[in-house]
């Protein structure tokens, strides 16, 4: 099955090259001296949606679409009016191309699986996503399983989590993923549908420029 693993990475956008084409801070340039050469560069045209529509190969998806679009991006889409501050879901092809290594945002305290994201394209599970969150199975009983969910980036801190929710696993979570083990807090890759549900909220990216219920 042809899938993009995302992830979720703050973003502060530095030069602006056409309607679609930006470089961008991954860190806040005030703490980097305003350093243009820490920019990187991406089209954000290049999503999902130019790849299901033809427009582009899938091995060319650089970032998610935007929110308004259906994606998780919120920076942009379209300049001189887009947003400059905000979340940037790239794709693991860039950040090979690109040569970055993520990390949790600054001041975030989830796992990096709570950042993720993941798209199949093909196969039977053609153009469905799956969210990264933290997660530990309680009891199973029939085809449900009791699953205790943290909010998206607060999965290795001081808090607790958000709830338990009753789930049928083999119909909502990733199936190239490995299945939960009672008790063992681990990453958990739920479907679209499944997060709709539980309704958590997603990780704030930058930490302090607000945050947003999953729009699914």
């Amino acid at each position: 099955m042809s899938k993009v693993t995302f992830y979720g990475m703050p973003a502060w956008v530095g030069t602006i090259q056409s309607p679609t084409i930006c470089k961008w801070w991954s860190s806040d340039p005030a703490q980097l001296n305003w350093d243009a050469a820490l920019q990187y560069m991406v089209d954000l045209a290049n999503t999902p949606s130019a790849a299901i529509a033809g427009n582009i190969k899938v091995s060319e998806i650089d970032v998610d679409d935007h929110t308004g679009s259906g994606g998780r991006t919120t920076i942009g889409p379209l300049w001189p009016n887009g947003t400059s501050i905000g979340a940037c879901w790239v794709s693991d092809g860039y950040l090979a191309r690109s040569r970055i290594t993520p990390a949790p945002p600054y001041g975030g305290t989830g796992h990096d699986y709570e950042y993720q994201m993941i798209h199949y394209f093909d196969g039977e599970h053609g153009n469905r996503r799956f969210y990264g969150f933290h997660a530990q199975l309680l009891q199973v009983q029939g085809n449900l399983s009791l699953v205790e969910i943290w909010n998206p980036g607060t999965g290795a801190g001081p808090g607790g989590s958000t709830g338990s929710w009753w789930l049928d696993l083999a119909a909502s979570a990733d199936p190239g993923a490995a299945a939960l083990v009672p008790n063992k807090p681990a990453a958990l890759f739920l479907a679209a549908s499944a997060v709709g549900q539980v309704g958590l909220l997603e990780p704030k990216l930058p930490p302090f420029y607000g945050s947003f219920a999953f729009a699914i």
